[in-house]
């Protein structure tokens, strides 16, 4: 279960840029912008900031548009793009609407919350993060961050939905079946790509709506964790990745920096194993109830995307995985399970592969 180091390389990223700016700057400048930069990580505005950033991208996962969204990442490697069958045409207009969000401020649909965000920032002083600010304005300024990322997601998921065909887009579902051991969250969605019913739809909604509850306590757990990480992060990261613009050069550092802390941080380690060991007790809770509801004839292509991936998949987890620094895991571009990371058929746990054949074959 990849949870940690995901969230961790994402936060990792965000204060790459916060570095970049600061160098460009003197000494003295650099000095009382590092300081700035530790007292706003620190703080509880930005922490709240940060786990709503997380809730949304977890949400996203857990409500359908997590497929969508993780196709907008997978588009940019040629093995993905040829396995479901991308043409140029298409990438490109995806393309253009991510191009297009980097330049929201032109955009009419974030004009309004612009307005009013920029509005909460000059009105006190500090903006929302200063010490005078109330309560209120910071709650205001948090819906109006999360209602503008939620139209991001909306944008960004619909820019994959409007130019892939139905075909595609089931290929993109069954890539996320494939991937059920390496993606921290069982999206309730992906199912659809075994042809559903409309009575199976409706149980696994019925499903998805009970676990609900314990679901956001689960991205809460994994949100005060990342936040605990990340402080002590930035420290490490503003020295060490000051100058460094090689993309695989700061990745590398990145990893160094993720191992070092968790053997020098015995506790959070620890925590951080507790909460990966309940994700895994969720999404098997929520799995075995998910399969349930399959046919056989359903159950059988699952386990058959789970256990014999396509090659194109096989290529795209061997990148995946390299780039979290498990190189051991894959040798000459073959995929293999990594040592510290679930095996394939994990994905679909034997426990619950022999619970279904006894049911099918009850012993006498």
């Amino acid at each position: 279960m990849k949870t940690i180091p995901t969230l961790y390389t994402l936060t990792a990223i965000l204060l790459v840029g916060l570095t970049t700016l600061a160098s460009a700057q003197d000494e003295e400048a650099q000095r009382k912008a590092r300081e700035a930069q530790r007292a706003m990580m620190r703080s509880p505005a930005m922490q709240q900031m940060q786990k709503n950033g997380m809730k949304q991208m977890m949400n996203s996962f857990w409500n359908g548009d997590g497929s969508n969204l993780m196709a907008i990442g997978l588009l940019q490697q040629d093995e993905f793009r040829e396995g479901i069958g991308v043409s140029k045409e298409q990438h490109q207009k995806i393309g253009d609407v991510m191009s297009n969000m980097m330049r929201m401020h032109e955009d009419p649909d974030f004009k309004p919350f612009q307005d009013e965000m920029n509005k909460l920032m000059t009105e006190t002083p500090g903006g929302p993060f200063g010490e005078n600010a109330s309560e209120e304005t910071r709650q205001k300024f948090f819906d109006l961050q999360m209602k503008m990322q939620m139209t991001m997601v909306e944008k960004m998921a619909n820019s994959v939905s409007e130019n892939l065909t139905a075909d595609q887009l089931k290929k993109v579902k069954e890539f996320q079946i494939s991937m059920m051991s390496e993606i921290p969250i069982v999206s309730p969605s992906m199912f659809e790509a075994l042809d559903l019913s409309d009575a199976q739809k409706k149980q696994l909604e019925g499903i998805k709506k009970e676990l609900e509850p314990e679901f956001e306590k689960l991205v809460d757990k994994m949100a005060d964790t990342q936040w605990k990480f990340s402080v002590k992060l930035q420290d490490e990261l503003e020295d060490q990745l000051d100058g460094v613009t090689d993309p695989e050069e700061q990745q590398k550092i990145m990893q160094e920096i993720v191992n070092k802390i968790r053997k020098s941080n015995p506790e959070l380690q620890r925590e951080s194993d507790e909460m990966t060991e309940s994700g895994k007790a969720f999404a098997n809770s929520l799995k075995f109830r998910m399969f349930d509801v399959l046919t056989d004839e359903q159950m059988e292509r699952l386990a058959e995307l789970v256990d014999n991936p396509p090659e194109y998949v096989k290529k795209v987890i061997a990148h995946i995985r390299k780039q979290m620094g498990e190189d051991d895991s894959q040798a000459g571009g073959e995929w293999k399970p990594g040592p510290n990371s679930w095996k394939p058929g994990d994905a679909i746990p034997e426990e619950y592969r022999q619970q279904r054949e006894e049911r099918r074959f009850p012993r006498r």
